[in-house]
Formats: C-alpha cells, sequence, structure tokens
C-alpha cells in the first residue's frame, strides 16, 4: 500500500533552498486536502524562521479543526496528542 500512495501523493512539501525566502505558502495535509491553511505572503530569513513559521502554521491548523463545538457551546478536542501527532506528520507545505 505504501508505494501506491507514493505514486498517487502530490509534490514533495516545499522547502526554501535558500534563504531569505519571499513568497506566498500553505500548509496542507496531504490525504485530507480540506485541512489546510490559506495561503501566507511570507519573507523568512533563516532556517529557524522557516520553523517557527511552519510550527505556527500547523498551531493554526490545530486550532481551527481541532475542536469540535457543540450546539450547547461546549467545546471539545477532536484530537488528542497522539492523533494530533499522526495528523501533523501528514502535514505539508506548497508554495504558489
Amino acid at each position: 500500500m505504501g508505494w501506491f500512495r507514493k505514486i498517487l501523493a502530490g509534490p514533495e512539501p516545499f522547502v526554501p533552498a535558500a534563504f531569505p525566502f519571499s513568497g506566498e505558502i500553505r500548509m496542507r495535509h496531504e490525504e485530507y486536502g480540506r485541512l489546510a491553511t490559506g495561503w501566507w505572503k511570507v519573507t523568512i530569513d533563516s532556517p529557524e524562521e522557516w520553523a517557527a513559521k511552519t510550527a505556527e502554521m500547523q498551531e493554526g491548523i490545530r486550532r481551527h479543526f481541532g475542536t469540535f463545538v457543540t450546539k450547547d457551546g461546549k467545546a471539545i478536542e477532536r484530537w488528542n496528542e497522539r492523533n494530533w501527532e499522526s495528523v501533523r506528520k501528514g502535514l505539508r507545505v506548497e508554495k504558489r
């Protein structure tokens, strides 16, 4: 199954070849395309800033999609830490 999934997978995750980098990026799950951020215009000067920006995007996905609000207004976590780690591993950065 792994090789079949690899054939159908989209492009490799984007990582800037050099810094500073300026452009539009988003984070999207490789299997669940609905789990995605919008496009972010970024200017990044170092690999450390890149790591911080991708962590910020991951946290944005977790906050947005990781909580379910019931009709009575109660917020319920959709993913525990183990599930979130599985979701996080599937997140990829794309460049426009």
